[in-house]
């Protein structure tokens, strides 16, 4: 099971964490930022319309083939961490 990893400063504009596999995945995101929740979601998600994860929080997703998930936050330089693991 293949396993990527890395962290990305996330913004007011929906940014990619993970690459598209072509079998279902597990996806854990942390959110770094010790003040602001993070919304995950597609790539239309928004701050406030997505799968909440709250300051200092952690949360598994299980991804179908292809998907892929993205996260956007109220301000700037909002540190979020992933682990993508492949099936």
């Amino acid at each position: 099971m293949p396993l990527t990893s890395g962290s990305a400063a996330v913004g007011t504009v929906a940014t990619q964490l993970n690459t598209g596999s072509v079998n279902p995945s597990l996806l854990h995101v942390q959110n770094i930022d010790n003040t602001d929740t993070i919304y995950l979601g597609g790539p239309a998600v928004q701050v406030g319309f997505g799968a909440g994860v709250a300051k200092s929080a952690e949360h598994d997703f299980t991804l179908f083939p292809g998907q892929i998930m993205y996260a956007i936050s109220s301000k700037a330089g909002h540190v979020v961490s992933w682990l993508h693991q492949t099936q």
